[in-house]
This record gives C-alpha cells, structure tokens and sequence, in this order.
C-alpha cells in the first residue's frame, strides 16, 4: 500500500500547498484518489510526481466542503471515465461561521446530478478489500469547531450533523488501515465505526482531525490518550494544525507523524 499527499496545507517537498487535502493511493490492485483539494493543485502537484490521473479508477470525497471536494470539476475533466464517490448528502447547502458571517462552504451545486457522481449513504465495499461508509460509534471527543458550521435544510439554518461526512476503510497484507478527512464526527468514534465494520482491530490511522482554532490543552491530551489506546500508528494533517499536532506527539511520541504535501507513506 502506498499513499502520496497531493494536496495538504503545509509543504517540506517544495511542491505549492493549500488549506485542503488529496491522498493518491495504490492499494488492493486499485489506484485512486481521496479527496480533491480546492481546485486544480492536486493534479499539478500529481504532474510534479509523475502521478498519471488518467490512471485513477475512482475518487473518493470525505465530505461536503470545498477544501476537500472543490477540485472535482478538474478530476472529472482530466479522467474521462471514473466514477466519484460523495455522500448523497454532500451537495447540501453548507456554511461556516467566519467574523460573524455566515459563509458558504459547500460543493458546487452544478455537480449534484451529474452522472459520474455516486451517490452513497451507510457502508460500502467498492471494491475488494476497500470499504466506504459513514458516521461514527459514539459522540467522544467531537472537534469544538464543529459549533461554527451549519447545514441548510427547509429554508433554515440548522447545527451541521455532518451526516455527509464519510471515512474509508483498507485491508490489504494484514493492515487493517482508516482514512478520514476532516473527522468532524470525531477520530475515535470513527475509529470505533471503523472495528465494529472489519470485526479488527486498526493497524493505522491517516486523518486530519480538526483540532485548529481554540482547542483546550486538555481536549487535546485526552484524545491523545485515546488513541494511544487503540494501540494503531497514526498520520495527522490538513485539520488538526501543527500546533496541536506536536501537542499530540508530547503524549503520543512516535506513535504519531505529520504528512505534508508530496510526503509518502508505504506500509
């Protein structure tokens, strides 16, 4: 199995990076994509990597906001055949609270009905040994960020549920390995979702894990812990800040890493 950051929000390789994520994977026989970045860069850093996306099978995207799934338009230009993978809730009108204003988030709208978007909903084998689904096990440790986010239904602004979001799950040589976004609906209770599905425990996590902004030390160290306990190696990004992250690795030491654009992880 091997992953390259196409897209993350910092850089160590000289490649241009962006607030937002894109993985290019080769695992279980497939090549394909998690997450789409804002635009376009994640095909450009791809050309910088010798990546050819004409190669990707599939995509796959986390979630309904633009740093994750704006460069959908590109994938879909640049690979004229594969299918992209969204939760059917994930063209929904959605906003982030930023300075008091309410502002939009979301994916494009245009995009909802176009036929190579697959709808998805609960859990998924889309292909062997790759498995997609949703939601989490719980409610432990969500992101205090999540309070600034909203989803539009009936003409009303209500809290984000973020029953849009979804993670991804592959089991390949004996890694049982999770990959999520964002985890707005909380890394460990993902986790959870992720061992009751395969019946295993994870070998690793990759996922950025949305602590930036005003997270308390202690929200920080506890999840720490919580992980620590799952007894998996972790890869963080995007989301959770650097900040946060060496908070994280003061608990958790080599048990943890930070994966930049153009980084490589083969397991």
């Amino acid at each position: 199995m091997k992953i390259t950051a196409l897209v993350e929000d910092t850089s160590l390789q000289g490649l241009p990076a962006e607030h937002g994520l894109s993985l290019w994977i080769e695992a279980c026989g497939r090549k394909f994509l998690f997450d789409l970045g804002q635009g376009d860069l994640f095909a450009r850093n791809a050309a910088s990597l010798g990546i050819d996306l004409r190669e990707a099978e599939f995509a796959v995207i986390s979630h309904g906001h633009y740093d994750h799934g704006g460069g959908i338009p590109h994938f879909l230009e640049v690979n004229g055949k594969a299918p992209v993978y969204a939760h059917r809730e994930a063209f929904s009108g959605i906003y982030g609270l930023y300075n008091d204003e309410c502002a939009f988030i979301g994916l494009s709208q245009e995009l909802k009905d176009d036929g190579r978007i697959i709808k998805t909903d609960g859990t998924e084998e889309i292909s062997e040994g790759i498995i997609l689904f949703s939601g989490g096990s719980g409610r432990e440790f969500f992101p205090p960020d999540n309070a600034r986010m909203f989803k539009e239904a009936d003409g009303r602004m209500l809290s984000d549920d973020f029953s849009h979001e979804q993670s991804l799950i592959i089991r390949e040589n004996g890694n049982n390995v999770l990959i999520a976004g964002c985890s707005h609906s909380g890394i460990l209770n993902i986790a959870a979702r992720a061992e009751e599905i395969t019946g295993e425990p994870l070998s690793h996590i990759i996922a950025g894990m949305h602590l930036m902004g005003a997270v308390e030390d202690s929200f920080i160290e506890g999840l720490a812990q919580g992980l620590l306990h799952r007894g998996c190696r972790c890869y963080t990004c995007h989301c959770t800040g650097r900040g946060p992250y060496e908070r994280l690795r003061s608990v958790m030491g080599e048990q943890v890493s930070f994966l930049s654009t153009g980084d490589v992880i083969e397991l």
